[in-house]
């Protein structure tokens, strides 16, 4: 495993403790203190996360290619989640989660001397569970648009001017879900495919 891939899969592992610890704190501090002394909350928080991360992420590099899959599919949706809520409900972040995991599925491929069958299955698999979590994502969207009484909202620009009906509404999250199912899972199996490619 080279530098900078130990790198990459240090800071993969890394934030999910840092994350979780201080997201966490604060919730807690948030529920039960009402907000009182919040900052020192997240601190705790965030130092919990490292004393956890320079217990246990060296460890974990060492054995990202042998982790179970449950794990891994576990710390994909915790990003994806968290990502769509950091980007207001837009899920541009997806599509780098999505290249990155099937970046990890070649990597894993060529470190195992996986044979040309065994890699394609590997991909498919990694391609059809990263368009799967799209389609999570997009019913979060789906379900924040109806909160947020997206149907019925007028839509006023100089090119276009409509109101959100209800067929309206579904057509568009149809056929917007759909676009980012697909090219979800078309850039996972390139990135897939490059990426062993550049490894061989």
């Amino acid at each position: 495993m080279s530098k900078i891939e130990s790198v990459i899969l240090g800071m993969f592992f890394g934030f999910v403790p840092v994350l979780f610890c201080v997201a966490a704190a604060g919730f807690t501090n948030v529920v039960f203190l009402e907000e009182k002394g919040i900052a020192y909350w997240a601190l705790g928080g965030l130092c919990v996360g490292l004393i956890i991360d320079v217990m246990f992420v060296k460890s974990w590099v060492n054995r990202a290619y042998q982790m179970n899959s449950k794990i891994l599919a576990a710390l994909y949706i915790f990003y994806s989640i968290g990502v769509l809520g950091f980007c207001m409900g837009i899920p541009i972040l997806e599509f780098p989660l999505g290249m990155a995991a099937g970046a990890y599925a070649a990597r894993k491929m060529y470190h195992t001397k996986a044979g040309p069958e065994e890699f394609e299955r590997s991909v498919k698999k990694m391609s059809i569970f990263a368009a799967g979590v799209m389609v999570l994502i997009c019913c979060l969207i789906t379900l924040w648009a109806i909160a947020g009484q997206m149907i019925g909202y007028r839509v006023d620009t100089p090119l276009l001017s409509f109101t959100f009906t209800v067929p309206i509404f579904f057509a568009v999250v149809f056929t917007g879900g759909l676009a980012l199912v697909l090219l979800q899972y078309w850039l996972t199996r390139i990135s897939a495919k490059l990426a062993f490619k550049l490894s061989r």
